[in-house]
């Protein structure tokens, strides 16, 4: 017991009120704060603080640098090999249907005939190269009817127009139907393709297209993978 019959407090006593959240009895002796102590302690984690900050931080800089690289590489393999996929996917084919090609001299309409048959003869070829797509696990969804469409729209159409020689037309490969309701129009969903026809060799190119997904989004130019030559507009 300290002098005067007092005695000592003890740890949790004393730092309640050095804290002042706990009032000593009279015969109670609470020690003095330990001020150069504590200021020397507080030194002294400092200074450990700080060396543990100069050991850890370019760790965890690099760390930080090795994640976002291997991020960055995976980004960019995804990206090369969404662009390898796409150009695949691309890929132009082509048909020649020499038997539809009508006689030098033939009349108008049977010239206009065969144009029309050779738009519904490459309607079928690409139903035919979408169902092939989707046994082969490319496409999703059950093909049906192919529809194509003059690109851009034109009165007349290139098949009916002998003065042209070929047409550019954009195709829809139809997977399901949309009915029509109180909010929307009647519709289809389905795949697009492009078809470019030579109304005097009586061949047909055609190639699937994958669209920037979203509307209003403008593509970084950088991921684009253009239509082959073949199968463009102009």
């Amino acid at each position: 017991m300290p002098g005067g019959g007092r005695r000592r407090a003890s740890l949790p006593e004393t730092i309640g009120a050095w804290l002042r959240v706990w009032t000593p009895p009279r015969d109670v002796a609470v020690p003095p704060v330990p001020v150069r102590r504590l200021l020397a302690g507080a030194a002294v984690l400092a200074l450990v603080a700080a060396g543990a900050a100069a050991l850890l931080v370019p760790r965890i800089d690099a760390s930080k640098q090795r994640t976002a690289a291997s991020d960055a590489r995976e980004r960019a393999e995804r990206q090369t090999a969404r662009r390898a996929r796409t150009i695949a996917e691309q890929r132009s084919r082509r048909l020649v249907v020499a038997g539809l090609r009508p006689a030098p001299g033939a009349p108008a309409g049977e010239r206009v005939a065969a144009r029309r048959a050779l738009v519904a003869r490459a309607e079928r070829e690409i139903t035919t190269d979408a169902r092939r797509r989707a046994a082969a696990g490319e496409l999703r969804g059950r093909p049906g009817a192919t529809d194509c469409e003059p690109y851009p729209p034109r009165d007349p159409p290139p098949e009916r127009d002998l003065a042209a020689r070929g047409g550019v037309y954009n195709c829809l490969v139809a997977i399901r139907a949309i009915e029509a309701t109180e909010t929307n129009v009647e519709g289809r969903l389905g795949y697009p393709f492009r078809a470019v026809l030579d109304f005097r060799a009586f061949a047909v190119v055609w190639c699937k297209t994958n669209p920037v997904p979203g509307e209003r989004v403008v593509p970084d130019p950088r991921t684009v993978v253009e239509l082959p030559r073949a199968c463009r507009a102009g």
